[in-house]
């Protein structure tokens, strides 16, 4: 089954330099994807982050390995 889910995490951004321009980092986990889709995926957040004003994003796409991955659910009945 495929499935998506979203969390939005709170952050401070440090720069050395004062002027730098801040910018939302993006992380992604999924099981190994072809590196077109990866592509894609990115081009969707850039592009809807760019509507409402944010030019600048960081994508950073991590492959979850199938083996190293849990979804334990406790008291399930």
């Amino acid at each position: 089954m495929e499935w998506i889910s979203f969390e939005y995490v709170p952050s401070v951004y440090f720069a050395a330099e004062a002027d730098k321009e801040r910018c939302p980092m993006v992380e992604i986990y999924w099981f190994k994807r072809p590196v077109e889709l990866m592509q894609k995926i990115s081009s969707i957040f850039s592009e809807e982050l760019s509507r409402v004003g944010i030019n600048r994003v960081i994508i950073q796409i991590i492959d979850t390995l199938r083996e190293n991955y849990f979804d334990l659910t406790y008291g399930a009945k």
